[in-house]
């Protein structure tokens, strides 16, 4: 993969890309990793989800939706039903042995909101755990935002969870890449609704975009969106596990680059997050997940169970009835990407190896755009 355009450019060349993700690979997650000040896990609260979003490789199920799923090991396949309370809280119980600083949940899933009972008893343990010991927390989950209901975003506002919000594009773009949504004419499919519901009730959130290749010009498009939403916050990243051709990969990279241009020359609340862009180089990601079962592994596992499914056995990293200490349960990004190309045919390892490059890319042209775009 080469970025290569007509006349100045500020997309790096392949060259560049290459000594980047070596860098970024041996230095580790800037997140997570050794070095860093944060231990993170994430909580995989439900496999039910009302939507199918187009480039989400999570293996989406209603079986047993509603049921907890046993505290007990799964060795074959990927379970169904949904994280229990008890499960969790051993959870948070081995992130507490971490010896860091600072702690962070995220809770995911499927659409987690849709087991709120959990939801809320997880927040409410993570904030009062014996063993935080006063150290900074951040509580957060991923949300379509579709069925929220007022009480629900009541007790959002009055949590320390910042809540990150997907949307894909306006309204048609979003349910042609989301086809299960309700009835474009109901408020919940409507990204504006979603939104003005989430500022008038005083939740703390951003908008996380995702483009697939399909939308790889988008970029300016979601930023503008994004004002006209009142996005506290934008995140803007491509989907992983999906094949960007070097013309998709430019396109992508040529956004940005204009969206970071015309965020530079605006004054307003919006916080670009890509400026300060310390992300792992997706689809290679430093943070540990628990599954229903409470299997632990790298999050990769979970996200590309359809896409690249070996990667669930060689992402593991056993099971909470066998963990003691949260050190240990996570492979540094090194040893992830030996662990992949172990597990994948040489075909996927280049469609996997392509994300790692385009995320090395990014992380360059953010650097790039900082220096020459920011005013200091």
């Amino acid at each position: 993969m080469s970025f290569s355009v007509p006349g100045p450019s500020p997309l790096p060349t392949a060259a560049q890309i290459d000594r980047r993700l070596r860098q970024i690979l041996s230095a580790d997650s800037a997140q997570t990793g050794d070095n860093a000040h944060t231990d993170r896990l994430m909580m995989m609260l439900t496999r039910s989800c009302e939507l199918r979003c187009s480039y989400c490789f999570v293996a989406l199920s209603e079986m047993h939706y509603g049921q907890d799923h046993p505290p007990e090991r799964v060795t074959e396949g990927v379970p169904a039903g949904d994280l229990s309370l008890d499960t969790a809280s051993r959870a948070l119980d081995l992130l507490m042995t971490s010896e860091k600083p600072r702690l962070s949940v995220q809770l995911f899933g499927g659409e987690p909101t849709r087991r709120w009972d959990t939801l809320t008893g997880v927040l409410q343990l993570a904030e009062a755990h014996p063993r935080r010991g006063g150290r900074p927390l951040e509580l957060q989950l991923t949300t379509n935002g579709v069925g929220l209901s007022d009480a629900q975003l009541a007790f959002l506002a009055d949590s320390p969870a910042v809540v990150q919000l997907s949307v894909d594009g306006d309204a048609t773009g979003n349910r042609f890449r989301r086809p299960h949504l309700p009835s474009a004419q109901r408020p919940e499919a409507q990204p504006e609704a979603i939104t003005a519901r989430l500022n008038a009730a005083g939740v703390r959130w951003f908008l996380n975009v995702t483009v697939p290749p399909a939308a790889c010009d988008e970029l300016p498009e979601r930023y503008e969106q994004a004002l006209k939403l009142k996005a506290p916050a934008l995140q803007l990243n491509y989907a992983t596990g999906m094949r960007f051709s070097d013309a998709q990969a430019e396109a992508y990279l040529m956004g940005l680059w204009r969206v970071l241009e015309r965020d530079a020359q605006l004054h307003h609340p919006l916080n670009l997050m890509n400026w300060r862009n310390a992300a792992d180089p997706a689809p290679l990601c430093g943070d540990v997940i628990v599954d229903v079962d409470g299997a632990l592994m790298q999050v990769g596992g979970i996200f590309h169970e359809r896409r690249f499914p070996t990667l669930r056995a060689a992402y593991s990293h056993g099971h909470l009835s066998e963990a003691e200490r949260f050190e240990g349960r996570r492979a540094s990004l090194l040893e992830l990407w030996r662990r992949t190309k172990d597990a994948l045919s040489p075909e996927e390892a280049e469609v996997f190896l392509s994300g790692m490059r385009l995320g090395a890319a990014q992380d360059l042209l953010c650097r790039v755009a900082d220096r020459q775009l920011r005013p200091r």
